[in-house]
């Protein structure tokens, strides 16, 4: 070992590190890649990379550490401080052995990447061991420019890193790179790196473990496919001659691409990214099934990229597109994403109309005139083939259908769209102010049939029924008493059952729950008699049951929902102070005390505001049928008021 103090020279036009430094990385997730791609380059088979979470940003710091073969003094010199090295070209090799012993294709070619700290720090301080020598140095970014002031702008010069410390030591080869004085003023997205991360390598996995906070990336995180509804496999030569390959997979998502994922199709080379998730520029507009591009990503291999020919920008996060290669591989991408756009729109059709057929409208047109149900069924499928309607809207066009169908005017005008392009603008404007029409009259006959609902309703509250089954049967067949937005719950009989068990266990009495499931989340309703004053033991008693419910969805990994909200029903509530405090509180937390006055008032309330819009409607239409449904809802609303109790009951979440 040497016993004088190393010295370190980097010889380098200083003005190149704005461009190859500050001006090219300037997010923090690609900074971080390039010196992972470096870590892979030195055999190394273990990344770290320390982002703090806390702490000031004076001295914050971020590092990434590998177990690499690590440098001595001399490659120190002439391999990593020379800014623009080719090491494939200057060692006749672009592979390497890796520590695990087997070989691997380099990632590095342009001797850039060195540089990338500068993009995000003013400090870059590096340790590295080999054969049991360390030396520690630092490159500060404003020292470089200190000597261009000096020396001239565009002058050719050298520039002295500053050696830290240097000696024997016991520690492993490898390599930490450290950045200093990081210019950002809050710390950075740990989430996002992560996802940056794993969609910037394919090579994850174990022979090239990289952790994040000690928590390490998997493979799965950058597979977008899993999460994909629709996956096309690539396996394809794009030229003639069969000598340029691409392989990888594109999908669609169910939904279009959430906006913590980048939509596009990222290009890989050697298990790098080389081009960020793009859609090569696709020409032309209005091709089938353009829409389907907010759904997209994939990921295409490409080696010849980076093969014999360099085809990647200087920042490695980019390919040259000028080149012929690259055309052709754009070329190729642009047809292959036409051709894809246009299945998805068949196959969403497909699957819009498979799921329309489960449902209970789909059933009813089966039930219709053979006639009738060919004509909606007929119009439904070329509907379902349009890449801009999506499932809740084919089946609310089904819903109208089924009503109106009986009409011979739509009947008419179903058939006539479907001869016709429904995309036709007068036949467009023609139809929907039927459809409005049609829906309006069987809306009025829906509210018609609400308002007999209710009217049983409060004489089943009248009689003091039963909660078990009278009440229990007659909420759960109609949803909408309990909440207005109700009007299709899944009634889950095992979480029933299940709360049902736990309450018997801990009540000593029988009580009785309905769980009814609304998008992601869980309602546990505990039902009490009409003429039971709720009490602060009945309010202790359903937060225990949501508590039991949420910790049971909490710890099922299958659970269909990620919420429970609670709800006790009574006759009132007690005037006591603590009892109404205590109802106070748990609706902080989604535990709700409905009165069934609350309900019959709450269930009431819309009828005439909607007679109102139905008045409207028939300003605009001269319908005699809509004429008829608004003069039964008015004799029913008033009868309503004439009949109605006096207001009473508490509502506790105000």
């Amino acid at each position: 070992m040497s016993v004088s103090k190393p010295r370190l020279e980097m010889k380098i036009d200083l003005n190149v590190i704005d461009h190859l430094g500050l001006k090219m990385y300037t997010s923090l997730p690609a900074v971080i890649a390039e010196y992972v791609a470096n870590a892979w380059d030195a055999g190394a088979t273990e990344v770290d990379i320390d982002v703090p979470t806390d702490g000031g940003m004076e001295d914050y710091a971020i590092s990434i550490s590998d177990n690499g073969y690590g440098m001595s003094v001399n490659e120190v010199n002439e391999k990593f401080l020379v800014v623009g090295r080719n090491r494939r070209e200057e060692e006749r090799t672009d592979e390497i052995v890796a520590k695990s012993g087997k070989k691997r294709k380099v990632m590095g070619r342009k001797g850039l990447g060195k540089l990338a700290g500068f993009g995000v720090a003013r400090v870059v301080r590096i340790r590295t061991v080999k054969a049991g020598e360390f030396l520690e140095f630092e490159m500060d970014y404003d020292e470089m420019r200190r000597r261009v002031e000096e020396e001239g702008k565009y002058v050719k010069t050298s520039y002295l890193p500053r050696v830290v410390d240097f000696g024997e030591t016991n520690d492993p080869d490898g390599t930490r790179v450290v950045l200093l004085h990081l210019n950002r003023r809050r710390p950075p997205d740990i989430d996002n790196i992560r996802r940056n991360l794993a969609r910037h390598f394919s090579v994850l996995g174990e022979d090239f473990l990289v952790r994040l906070n000690g928590v390490a990336i998997t493979p799965a995180e950058r597979d977008l496919r899993r999460k994909c509804q629709f996956v096309w496999t690539i396996d394809d030569f794009i030229d003639e001659e069969r000598t340029l390959k691409v392989t990888g997979w594109i999908g669609t998502m169910e939904t279009t691409v959430p906006p913590d994922t980048e939509r596009g199709i990222v290009v890989m080379a050697r298990g790098k990214l080389v081009q960020t998730p793009t859609f090569f520029d696709i020409g032309g507009t209005g091709f089938t099934g353009m829409h389907a591009l907010s759904y997209m990503v994939g990921e295409i291999h490409a080696e010849f990229l980076d093969d014999v020919e360099d085809l990647v920008g200087t920042g490695r996060r980019s390919v040259v597109w000028e080149r012929e290669e690259a055309q052709k591989l754009r070329r190729w991408a642009n047809d292959k994403i036409k051709t894809i756009c246009g299945e998805w729109v068949r196959k969403r059709a497909e699957q819009k109309l498979q799921r329309l057929k489960q449902t209970r409208v789909y059933r009813v047109i089966e039930s219709r005139p053979s006639q009738e149900s060919r004509i909606i069924k007929s119009f439904l499928e070329r509907l379902a083939g349009r890449e801009n309607v999506d499932e809740d809207i084919l089946e609310r066009v089904a819903e109208v259908m089924v009503s109106g169908v009986e009409y011979k005017a739509f009947l008419e005008l179903v058939e006539e769209l479907d001869r016709l392009d429904v995309t036709d603008p007068e036949l467009l404007v023609k139809f929907f102010r039927e459809w409005e029409l049609i829906d309006a009259i069987e809306l009025g006959r829906v509210c018609e049939g609400r308002l007999h609902v209710i009217q049983k309703f409060q004489e089943l509250l009248e009689q003091d029924v039963r909660e078990v089954p009278d009440l229990h049967n007659f909420l759960r067949d109609n949803p909408w008493l309990l909440d207005p937005r109700w009007d299709y719950v899944q009634d889950e009989v095992n979480l029933s059952r299940l709360v049902t068990s736990q309450a018997g266990e801990n009540s000593g009495g029988r009580v009785d729950f309905l769980c009814l499931g609304h998008g992601r989340t869980l309602n546990l309703i505990e039902l009490k008699r009409p003429g039971h004053s709720g009490k602060r033991e009945d309010l202790e008693q359903i937060e225990r049951y949501v508590d039991f419910a949420r910790f049971h969805i909490g710890n099922d990994p299958q659970a269909s929902y990620s919420d429970v909200v609670g709800y006790l029903i009574v006759g009132k509530l007690s005037d006591d102070g603590k009892t109404k405090e205590k109802a106070k509180r748990l609706a902080g937390d989604r535990i709700y005390v409905r009165t069934y006055d609350d309900l019959v008032r709450t269930a009431t309330k819309p009828f005439e505001a909607m007679i109102k819009v139905f008045k409207n409607k028939q300003d605009r239409f001269e319908d005699p049928r809509l004429k008829e449904s608004i003069e039964r809802l008015e004799r029913q609303v008033k009868a309503k008021k004439d009949n109605s109790p006096p207001p009473g009951g508490v509502n506790a979440d105000g």
